[in-house]
């Protein structure tokens, strides 16, 4: 789910800024960032980047779940696990005016959409009920010590906190009938 999940967010930005700014299709990738040594850098110019960063157990909330029907079953699963994941969206343009417009448009858009849910987003892929984000509010040691970590050049950019993002193997552990008749009585 977690790359169904971003290659979501990566479709739907990249409509956003096609349409907002007047954008080639195609101009936000989901990579990973590396040195300038690499072969990748190419791929990632003059483009915004979504890079996984940070992957958070959800520890905070009780979820509900473990037995879901079907036909005339009880169907038990472990229930799903959550996370939190931290992406770093970075505008890696030539241009440095160019970066900072990229960057200033996927911060409208998020500020616009704090969650996609299925009434929103009709159009999410199934296994997704909802993508709630938030600004990751991030010291700038932090960031320093994330930019020293992926090994590559400071580029405009910030993180973003994709909350409650489920995964769920789907694994029977067990099924049980479910009840078809009930018949309640008293008696005095």
């Amino acid at each position: 789910m977690i790359d169904v999940s971003l290659g979501y967010v990566r479709k739907v930005l990249d409509q956003y800024l096609v349409s907002y700014l007047d954008a080639a299709p195609g101009i936000v990738v989901m990579d990973n960032l590396s040195g300038s040594d690499s072969p990748e850098p190419q791929k990632n110019r003059n483009r915004v980047v979504l890079t996984l960063v940070n992957l958070e157990y959800e520890t905070n909330k009780q979820f509900s779940g473990g037995t879901r029907r079907e036909g005339d079953r009880s169907i038990q699963v472990n229930p799903a696990v959550r996370f939190n994941l931290d992406i770093l969206v970075s505008a890696n343009f030539d241009d440095y005016g160019e970066s900072l417009k990229f960057l200033s448009a996927v911060i409208g858009y998020f500020q616009e959409n704090l969650a996609f849910t299925r009434s929103s987003n009709p159009e999410m892929p199934e296994g997704i009920s909802a993508l709630k984000f938030e600004i990751e509010n991030s010291p700038s040691e932090k960031m320093h010590n994330l930019w020293t970590a992926l090994g590559t050049s400071y580029v405009p950019s910030i993180v973003y906190k994709i909350r409650h993002v489920s995964m769920q193997s789907g694994q029977v552990k067990g099924s049980v009938p479910s009840v078809q008749d009930y018949t309640a009585s008293s008696q005095p």
